[in-house]
């Protein structure tokens, strides 16, 4: 599926995360490949890093609450954790996985962030 995206938009990276891209987060502070059956979960078990985290734009728009810069000197370790993971199996969507480190693989993300 995500190679016949890619295959007709050139310029598109399809990222999976599964659950949710919080679990994308939630590597930045652990490793991890336990797979969560709902977001909740997974925000259930980010909150023991990130206590004031909400799924709303709200959260991620407050001024003084930049969750980029929260999580940026934690990169390298969100990807050393994402890259442990299997792969996303259609056969069995239970597994726990992420591919956000693909966004900072590529060289225009790498020409802006040094990872």
């Amino acid at each position: 599926m995500t190679n016949n995206l890619s295959f007709v938009c050139k310029n598109v990276v399809v990222i999976i995360n599964n659950p949710c891209l919080e679990f994308w987060i939630l590597l930045h502070f652990e490793s991890t490949g336990k797979y969560f059956d709902n977001c909740e979960g997974a925000i259930k078990q980010l909150k023991k890093y990130l206590p004031d985290f909400e799924k709303t734009s709200k959260y991620f728009t407050k001024q003084d609450n930049d969750i980029y810069l929260k999580l940026k000197p934690k990169l390298k370790t969100a990807i050393a954790n994402a890259k442990k993971l299997k792969a996303f199996d259609l056969d069995n969507p239970k597994t726990a996985m992420t591919q956000m480190q693909l966004l900072y693989e590529t060289d225009e993300m790498k020409s802006i962030i040094n990872v």
